[in-house]
Order: structure tokens, then C-alpha cells, then sequence
């Protein structure tokens, strides 16, 4: 599959592909996080049948659906394999939360059980965040532990 790149100028970047079945395909990837996903007419492909309009989240939920990252399979694998394992995909806030502070600010190791194992921020992923990173408004934080565990941590990051 060939895919086209082209890049929008104060937008971000639009990739293109023609899918097995035959559909055109287009997926701007916006400067501001969210994604917007094209669906051109067979019959005339500078015709758009329809757009979606996905922020980073539900892109991010829409990756996993369609198979995703090797990290998430792995991840999935193992949250099968040791009972009671839940791992989360947390997106920073604009603002609240702990966004602009330091991991260590919330305390979520010591006060919930769960563990940030990892950020990824842009295009930089950072394995294991000291106590002194400040989280960023966009940044995606990967949280692991019990449930509750999860939950409540996922609570101290977002406000």
C-alpha cells in the first residue's frame, strides 16, 4: 500500500492511501491533536462522501480497534496474563489535574498503587518518568496497576 503525504501548512498533514476493497482514503493529522478522517467517492476522488472528526483520544481508541501499535498488543497480552492488571491511555488536559506539574505532585504511586510507566509527548516517547517530569496539556500517560488503582490515578491526572 502506498501511502501519500502531504503537508497543510499551519494545519498539520494529510496522508492518503487507497484501501484494498478500493476506497480512497484520506486522514489529516491537525497540529492541534485531533484527526479528521475523509472518505472520498469512488467514481470521483476529488469528491469527499463524508469526514469524522476524532480528537487525540478517540484516535487513539480507533488505533486500538484497528489493531493498533506493537506496544499496545503487548500490553493487551499482558494485562491478560497477570489477573487484575488494568492499563490506561491518559490524556493531559488543557488545564487541572496535574497538568503542569510533576508526577510527583500527585503523589499517584503513593496515594492509589499505580504506576506511570510512561509518557508520550509529540513524537518522544520517555519510558519510565522520574517523580520531577512535568506533565504537558496533550501528553499521554500510560498508567498501570490494580483497577480502582488505575481509576483513581487517572482521577489525580485529570483534575
Amino acid at each position: 500500500m502506498n501511502i501519500y503525504e502531504t503537508p497543510l501548512p499551519g494545519i498539520g498533514v494529510r496522508y492518503e492511501f487507497q484501501a484494498e476493497g478500493g476506497d480512497h482514503v484520506g486522514v489529516v493529522v491537525r497540529r492541534d491533536g485531533k484527526r479528521d478522517i475523509a472518505l472520498y467517492d469512488r467514481e470521483d476522488p476529488d469528491s469527499c462522501k463524508g469526514t469524522v472528526e476524532l480528537s487525540e483520544g478517540d484516535a487513539s481508541k480507533v488505533a486500538e480497534l484497528l489493531g493498533g501499535t506493537n506496544i499496545t498488543a503487548r500490553l493487551d497480552t499482558l494485562s491478560h496474563m497477570v489477573e487484575g492488571l488494568s492499563i490506561e491511555w491518559v490524556t493531559m488536559p488543557a488545564a487541572g489535574g496535574l497538568t503542569d506539574k510533576t508526577i510527583g505532585d500527585g503523589r499517584i504511586r503513593t496515594e492509589t498503587s499505580a504506576s506511570v510507566v510512561a509518557v508520550i509527548r509529540g513524537d518522544d516517547g520517555i519510558p519510565g518518568p522520574e517523580p520531577d517530569f512535568t506533565l504537558r496539556a496533550g501528553d499521554t500517560v500510560l498508567v498501570m496497576g490494580g483497577a480502582d488503582a488505575v481509576r483513581s490515578a487517572t482521577s489525580i491526572l485529570t483534575g
